[in-house]
C-alpha cells in the first residue's frame, strides 16, 4: 500500500500521524482502528513518508510564485524570514490560498496543527524550527 495513500486515510477518518523515532503516535477517534491497524502493518513505509516529507517542508519555503501573489505589507521580509508582524497569522483567501505563519516567529509555516479545513479549522502553524515534537 502506498503510505501516503494511507496517510490520506488516517486524516480523512480524523487520525494525527506524526513520527517519534522508530514508532508512529497515532492519535484520533476509536472507530478508527482499522486504519490504525493498516499504519501499523506498513509502519516502514509511513515513517519513511513522514521523514521525506518534513525533511521537503524544512528546506523548501513557498517559491518566488507564490511570494508575489501573497500581500506583504511594505517593509515586511520573506515568507522564510521571521516576521513578529506576521506570527500566528493564518488566512483562508477568498482565491483559494491558505496562508500560515508560525506562531513563535512569524516566517513560514509549514507544520499545521489541530487543522481541519473541512470543519474550518485552520490550527496553529510552525516553522520546522518550532515545530512542537514529540507531543500533539
Amino acid at each position: 500500500m502506498d503510505a501516503l495513500v494511507l496517510l490520506r486515510r488516517a486524516q480523512e477518518v480524523g487520525l494525527r500521524v506524526e513520527p517519534a523515532g522508530d514508532k508512529l503516535i497515532v492519535r484520533g477517534p476509536k472507530d478508527a482502528e482499522p486504519v490504525v491497524r493498516l499504519l501499523a502493518e506498513h509502519k516502514a513505509e509511513v515513517l519513511a513518508a513522514l521523514t521525506n516529507a518534513a525533511r521537503v517542508a524544512e528546506v523548501s519555503p513557498p517559491s518566488p510564485w507564490f511570494e508575489r501573489v501573497i500581500p506583504r505589507a511594505e517593509g515586511e521580509p520573506g515568507l522564510e524570514m521571521p516576521c513578529a508582524s506576521r506570527r500566528g497569522r493564518v488566512e483562508d483567501r477568498p482565491d483559494g490560498l491558505l496562508l500560515h505563519f508560525c506562531v513563535e516567529c512569524g516566517a513560514w509555516g509549514a507544520f499545521g496543527y489541530g487543522v481541519h479545513l473541512r470543519a474550518g479549522l485552520l490550527g496553529r502553524w510552525y516553522c520546522a524550527e518550532h515545530r512542537p515534537r514529540g507531543h500533539g
